[in-house]
Formats: C-alpha cells, sequence, structure tokens
C-alpha cells in the first residue's frame, strides 16, 4: 500500500475526484438555470475543494491505516469493482429503502434545501445524488473520519500491549460517531436522524471498502430515495 500511496498517484487520482465532482456541480448549475458566473465560481470552488480534502484524506488515511482507496491499495481492477458493487452499491440501495420508509413523510420540509423539492426528473436526482454523493464523501469520510481515527489511534495506542481488542475497536467506533454527527448537523432538522444513521454506515463503508464503495454508497440511497419520494 505504501507504493500505491505514492505522491503522483495521490494527486492523480484526488484530481479525478476533483474533476468529476467539477462536472457535476457545473451541470447542477446549468439544470438550475443559475447565472453563468456564480456556476463558474461552483465549479472551482467544487474542484479545489475535493483535491484538497481528497489528498489530504488519503495521506491520512495511509497513516490510520485504512484502505482509503480501492484503486491506489493496488487491487485488481475487477476486485475493486466487486467490492465498490458488494460493499458500496447494495447497501446503498438499502440505505435508500430504510430512508424512504422512514422519511418518505418529511420530502416537503420546510427545512430541506429547495434543490430538493424542484427535483422533477431522473435526471435532476442522478446529478444531485451525484455532487453530494462525492463531495460530502471526501469531506467527512476520506478527511474528516480518517482524522479522528488516526487522532484516536494515537491516543490509544499505549493499550494495545494490554487490552488489544479495546484498542483496535474504539478508535474505530469514536471516530465513526463523531464523524457522524458532524455529518448529521450539516443536514437538516428533519434529517438529522437519516443523516447520522447513514454516515455511520457510510462510514463502516469507507473504512471496510474505501471511498469508491462510500461514493456508490451514498449515490444510491440518495438516487433511490429522491427518485422514489419526488418522482413516483
Amino acid at each position: 500500500m505504501m507504493d500505491a500511496m505514492r505522491p503522483p498517484r495521490v494527486l492523480v487520482f484526488s484530481s479525478a475526484l476533483a474533476l468529476a465532482a467539477a462536472v457535476a456541480a457545473g451541470l447542477s448549475a446549468l439544470n438550475a438555470r443559475e447565472d453563468p458566473a456564480a456556476a463558474g465560481r461552483e465549479v472551482v470552488q467544487r474542484f479545489v475543494v475535493v483535491l484538497t480534502f481528497g489528498a489530504l484524506g488519503l495521506f491520512i488515511a495511509r497513516e490510520s491505516q485504512i484502505p482509503g482507496s480501492l484503486f491506489l491499495a493496488s487491487q485488481e481492477w475487477t476486485v475493486a469493482l466487486r467490492d465498490i458493487l458488494n460493499w458500496g452499491f447494495l447497501p446503498g440501495l438499502v440505505l435508500g429503502v430504510v430512508n424512504y420508509l422512514f422519511f418518505f413523510a418529511y420530502r416537503y420540509s420546510p427545512y430541506l434545501a429547495p434543490q430538493f423539492q424542484a427535483i422533477t426528473g431522473v435526471y435532476d436526482s442522478f446529478i444531485i445524488s451525484l455532487v453530494t454523493g462525492l463531495t460530502e464523501e471526501v469531506i467527512y469520510r476520506l478527511f474528516i473520519l480518517s482524522s479522528l481515527l488516526f487522532s484516536f489511534r494515537r491516543l490509544y495506542e499505549k493499550l494495545t500491549s494490554v487490552w488489544p481488542s479495546t484498542a483496535a475497536i474504539i478508535p474505530v467506533a469514536l471516530a465513526l460517531v463523531l464523524s457522524s454527527l458532524l455529518f448529521a448537523m450539516r443536514h437538516s432538522y428533519d434529517n438529522f436522524t437519516a443523516a447520522f444513521v447513514g454516515g455511520m454506515l457510510l462510514g463502516w463503508i469507507y473504512v471496510r471498502s474505501g471511498i469508491e464503495s462510500a461514493i456508490a454508497g451514498h449515490f444510491a440511497a440518495n438516487f433511490l430515495f429522491y427518485s422514489a419520494s419526488y418522482l413516483s
């Protein structure tokens, strides 16, 4: 994994994530008929944010002893795609169904951002799901969760020789809970519980199977929920 995490490869991968997020943000702005200047600023901002947090997150993930990225962890691409499907996309669909069953009644809550309630087609749902999935996973899972995990593992490393299982579990649990709380606090009041539970699942997916799986899971959950809630 050390060779896979060399700076050039990390920067290339982070740039690819940033470019995808910027393109998705641009398409979202065009779809919302935003002012071209504002749309341009959004594209640049999204690229810089994802590139910065993505690159830092990948280096911190390496120090935290988690994969960070399947494609940078020297796996065969077929194995990586299988893991993304099994540990990312499919659990994301389950999360989307759960969100639909429990939070369908709040889909028109005044606390929700207007962009979600303005969804009128599959394309709207696809673009919004892609933008949120890419950006939020890079910030909250790849960067924040990795940073918290790194800090807690350093804090509890002295317990390794005494209680090895405890020293292995507590840092991960604390990082999952705290990063999920931060993630939920970004969302609306009505969506806090769903965001926290979703953050816990997506955090576990990230630790287990890399940022690609977390992005796939987040996208799948949002796309299913938005499509079922606003297009049905």
